[in-house]
């Protein structure tokens, strides 16, 4: 193996979006920069200008060591790569054993610069695999117990500073309790960070789905538009010819069969000017989807009719009042979630109700299914929570619904029925939700 592929980029392997993406060799490298001069302008400050006699040839060599690893890690990867999570563990897990050599030669735990060991675990444990944060601070916690036990004693003058073992073992400590609080509080805080982001990733991308078959229908219905005049034409025309022909003849023939393939056309291009409310026709003009709510949701419910339940609608707003909105991709595939998630769940039927007065809208899905466990309901809305797990469910359906409902306006209530079955209650502000002009 050379020294290159030891330190390959992740990019290269196509893995799942859970997985660690590694580190940056350019940040690596000028961090260990930094720390190599400093190490330097601290051993030459110390030796010469404070007249300690260290070890300055043991400590130089181990300095220059790590010059030499950074020269080599660089002349080997592009400025733009980034190092797998093995090659990035293994790129710490020597900065922490060349610490240590360091600090044996210098005092080991005596020496302040011990604070340092919470630099590589800390990296990891914000950048790096779970596996890889332990494997570092397992070794930060053995190499930590090694310099509180084995270290050359710094050459300081007589009685000027004794250091007894209990302010030894007191360093210890800190340090183990320091490398366990902050790498594990590390972790907590950019592991939900990642997931955040990779769920706010699968969310775009299926809000782009969406609005990428919403753009397929207004194609549609602008073909039928621009298509309908010259086709009336053909037809007009193919039906004229066949009046000019005598019946029987070829011409007769071919002429009858192109009137007749012709009104085919008509007849889809008709479906698809005069009926745009169907989700298969909806447009990206939103001023050909501003649909009343209750058709909106039956647009949505009829997506899911081969999951095989009976969803019901039921109104209880004001029939000569309803709300007309536009139906975005954000509410059809928000809404959409939430009802096949009710489909999937319930036994038999999913009811949705909705209601409207002046000032708020609500719509209310309810199932007859086993209802939500407590553990779960607690934290709906959080990503990769699901109850399906080990069934294929990411966790991720409540979560993306809830994020498309907040964007436009609403709000989202989950709960349990008294009577029993889950409940999902969305309401928006009527002046958010029933806007003036698309672009408000």
């Amino acid at each position: 193996m050379v020294f290159s592929d030891l330190f390959s980029s992740s990019s290269d392997n196509p893995t799942a979006l859970t997985t660690s993406e590694g580190v940056r060799v350019q940040s690596l490298v000028l961090i260990r920069w930094l720390a190599v001069l400093g190490q330097a302008f601290t051993l030459l400050f110390v030796h010469v200008t404070l007249g300690y006699d260290l070890p300055i040839v043991e400590a130089s060599l181990l300095v220059a060591a790590s010059a030499v690893v950074n020269v080599l890690v660089t002349l080997s990867q592009k400025k733009t790569a980034r190092l797998s999570d093995t090659g990035a563990i293994i790129y710490l897990f020597y900065d922490a054993l060349q610490l240590t050599g360091l600090l044996y030669l210098t005092g080991g735990l005596t020496n302040p610069f011990s604070l340092l060991f919470l630099v590589p675990v800390t990296i990891s444990a914000t950048n790096l695999s779970l596996r890889g944060t332990l494997f570092l601070g397992f070794t930060t916690l053995v190499v930590i117990t090694f310099l509180a036990l084995y270290y050359h004693p710094l050459p300081l003058p007589k009685d000027e500073l004794v250091l007894s073992d209990t302010y030894i073992f007191a360093i210890w400590a800190a340090l183990v309790i320091g490398t366990l609080f902050l790498s594990g509080y590390a972790w907590r805080i950019s592991s939900d960070s990642r997931r955040m982001t990779e769920a706010l990733t699968i969310a775009r991308f299926a809000l782009a789905r969406e609005q990428q078959l919403s753009a397929v229908g207004g194609i549609a219905a602008a073909a039928a538009h621009e298509l309908g005049t010259p086709l009336n034409t053909i037809l007009l025309v193919s039906e004229e010819l066949s009046r000019e022909f005598p019946e029987g003849s070829d011409y007769a023939e071919d002429t009858k069969l192109l009137y007749t393939q012709a009104r085919k056309c008509a007849e889809v291009l008709e479906q698809l000017s005069t009926k745009p409310d169907t989700d298969r026709f909806l447009q990206t003009d939103a001023h050909h989807n501003y649909l009343p709510l209750n058709s909106l949701i039956a647009l949505v419910r009829d997506k899911q009719r081969d999951l095989g339940k009976n969803i019901e609608i039921q109104s209880l707003g004001d029939d000569e009042n309803p709300p007309k909105l536009y139906a975005t991709p954000e509410l059809m595939y928000g809404l959409g979630n939430l009802i096949s998630n009710a489909a999937e769940f319930a036994r038999n039927q999913v009811k949705i109700t909705t209601d409207w007065q002046d000032r708020n809208v609500k719509v209310v899905v309810r199932d007859d299914g086993p209802g939500f466990s407590e553990e779960i309901l607690s934290r709906l809305g959080e990503p990769y929570t699901s109850s399906r797990a080990g069934k294929g469910g990411m966790g991720l359906g409540v979560f993306i619904a809830e994020m498309l409902i907040r964007h436009t306006g609403g709000s989202i209530k989950f709960a349990n029925h008294p009577d029993g079955g889950a409940e999902v209650t969305v309401q928006w502000p009527r002046s958010v939700l029933e806007k003036a002009a698309p672009q408000n």
